[in-house]
């Protein structure tokens, strides 16, 4: 009669073992796929920094409403793209993919960012670079 108990509780003590393995193994897995989309969002953040940043002048000869791709840029393990359109005479949407990759080139996860802006010259003179729209002038796209 002992020896039976003891199985049992053993079975029960077993059992929940499994369990807690299943919800354990779940949750690593949803972390994981946190830290990709999070490192994804972060490679598109950069990458929208630096079109910022880098503003080339020639945009403003870019046709109304074509999207002109931009350079892909990859890492071992990131890889990001930058898309300008030109909306007007001096308002532009930069769309930029941020894209976590596996070993084989595999995506984990992808985050696209869009921000509104316009070519604006400086008030000393000089090429004109681009100026963010007021507020919050980026967003993110989903596809």
């Amino acid at each position: 009669m002992a020896l039976l108990l003891v199985v049992v509780a053993l079975a029960l003590l077993g059992a929940l073992a499994l369990a807690a393995f299943g919800v354990a193994s779940r949750e690593q897995r949803g972390a994981t796929d946190l830290m990709f989309a999070t490192e994804a969002f972060e490679v598109a953040e950069g990458r929208l920094a630096a079109v910022e940043a880098g503003w080339d002048t020639t945009a403003a000869g870019l046709p109304v409403g074509m999207p002109h791709p931009g350079v892909v840029v990859v890492t071992s393990r990131m890889r990001s793209t930058a898309t300008v359109t030109r909306l007007n005479a001096t308002l532009y949407l930069v769309v930029v993919t941020g894209e976590r990759l596996d070993g084989d080139g595999n995506v984990l996860a992808r985050r696209r960012l869009g921000l509104m802006g316009r070519s604006q010259s400086p008030a000393g003179g000089g090429p004109a670079g681009f100026v963010p729209l007021t507020g919050r002038s980026w967003a993110q796209l989903y596809h």
